[in-house]
């Protein structure tokens, strides 16, 4: 537990995730420790594995520790369990399980973009709609990083620790009060951890990325940025700034770049097979259907079955609520707006 009237940088460099939750977040202090010491921990770890391998990707070592706390805490069966931060949610919401029907897969795909894609994956939700993004790709010291994301603009802002959000959203500028939350600490006390907090943060070691594979492959927010048209098309709303978003997306060079990563990088096999698809690349479409098929994740491969059928069976295509007409209609605007190294034949 911390004391957050001495707590300094080096103290939170060296404390854990258990430390916040418990001193801020959790309720009753004691049941959440026994809770905590009771958990087995196969349990967790076989969610680790389910993760694995429907997403084809292994988490920062923090990941396990938060699964941990998630349980202790109950928040989804006794909401009373934990201190709220105003009117925020916490939870984090990751499909685990792959369908068999392509149309179940299919619902899927937009409630999920950004995680397909980029990563991405809700871990809380305030009453405005704005949201909080974790990342399932390395993070600074083996940490779990988050994203603010803005959904009127759609936009991510820039990546903290889970451990810094933690900190800051539960501290209140409010004076201390035996009967209230703990993150009461008082105005100056707030605004001086605040600064310990984003300090915390950029004192840890940098992730270095071993090759320029993995620079583009563990980056959600680089992935999230350059994919982002996506996102709007699998809801069948292409949006006013369709053309001006695709002018970051990727082209030709990184397609020739990136495409022999592809059966072992499920994140860029999700992003270009459906691409691919909307661009009317039918040829590239397929290449990449041909690798993904021997990818790690379940669910990469499950999406290149699904666009698969769409290819073999246009008239029968399906997506959510989109119908053939509607995709047909789709790809048609996406091709109409997109760059010229864009439009790519194989």
């Amino acid at each position: 537990m911390l004391d957050l009237a001495t707590l300094t940088t080096d103290t939170l460099l060296s404390a854990r995730l258990t430390d916040v939750v418990e001193t801020l977040v959790a309720r009753d202090r004691a049941t959440f420790r026994s809770r905590l010491a009771s958990l087995d921990m196969r349990f967790t770890d076989a969610r680790v594995e389910a993760l694995r391998e429907a997403h084809g990707v292994l988490p920062p070592g923090e990941f396990r520790e938060w699964e941990a706390l998630r349980q202790a805490l109950q928040g989804n069966e006794e909401p009373e369990s934990h201190w709220c931060s105003e009117d925020r949610s916490l939870r984090l919401d990751i499909p685990l399980h792959v369908p068999d029907d392509p149309q179940a897969l299919a619902e899927l795909l937009p409630s999920y973009s950004a995680g397909l894609i980029a990563g991405l994956f809700l871990l809380s939700e305030d009453a405005s709609g704005d949201r909080i993004l974790l990342s399932l790709l390395p993070g600074p010291g083996d940490t779990l990083i988050i994203f603010p994301f803005i959904h009127e603009r759609s936009t991510l802002h820039p990546a903290r620790t889970l451990k810094r959000f933690l900190l800051t959203e539960w501290l209140s500028e409010d004076e201390p009060d035996p009967d209230e939350a703990p993150g009461q600490v008082g105005e100056s006390r707030y605004e001086e951890l605040l600064d310990v907090a984003r300090e915390h943060d950029e004192r840890l070691p940098a992730f270095t990325p071993g090759s320029p594979e993995s620079l583009i492959a563990a980056d959600s927010e680089r992935l999230y940025q350059r994919s982002h048209w996506l996102t709007g098309i699998l809801w069948g709303r292409p949006g006013p700034r369709l053309t001006e978003q695709l002018a970051r997306a990727p082209g030709a060079a990184d397609w020739k770049l990136e495409r022999p990563w592809l059966s072992r990088q499920p994140l860029l096999a999700n992003y270009w097979v459906l691409a691919h698809y909307f661009l009317g690349n039918e040829d590239a479409c397929r290449t990449v259907i041909t690798a993904a098929h021997q990818s790690p994740a379940a669910l990469t491969r499950g999406i290149a079955r699904l666009v698969e059928g769409w290819l073999n069976a246009p008239g029968q295509a399906r997506l959510a609520k989109l119908d053939a007409t509607t995709l047909a209609n789709l790809r048609r605007v996406v091709r109409g707006s997109a760059r010229a190294d864009q439009q790519i034949s194989n």
